[in-house]
């Protein structure tokens, strides 16, 4: 059985062109703060993806995570210790 040169040269570039993937845009641990909706999204990503440490925006959410954390507990001593005087 043989094909006709142009589907074989179709099928060649469907599967070369579906090997290709998207960049998605990179954004800062500052954008992943200001957006807490994006930043649950991207960590629930990164959570099932492959090579999530290599992804800059996995990194960025974590980072932004982290931070947004640390000023909560942050807060959450001030309210219940006040603001520490160390005069």
């Amino acid at each position: 059985m043989h094909l006709p040169l142009p589907l074989i040269i179709t099928l060649a570039a469907s599967a070369f062109l579906a090997g290709c993937k998207e960049e998605a845009e990179n954004h800062t641990v500052d954008y992943f703060t200001a957006n807490p909706a994006e930043r649950a999204a991207m960590l629930e990503t990164c959570e099932v993806a492959d090579r999530a440490m290599d992804d800059a925006n996995c990194v960025n959410a974590r980072k932004s995570a982290q931070k947004t954390q640390t000023q909560k507990d942050r807060e959450g001593s001030y309210r219940l210790f006040g603001d520490p005087s160390f005069n």
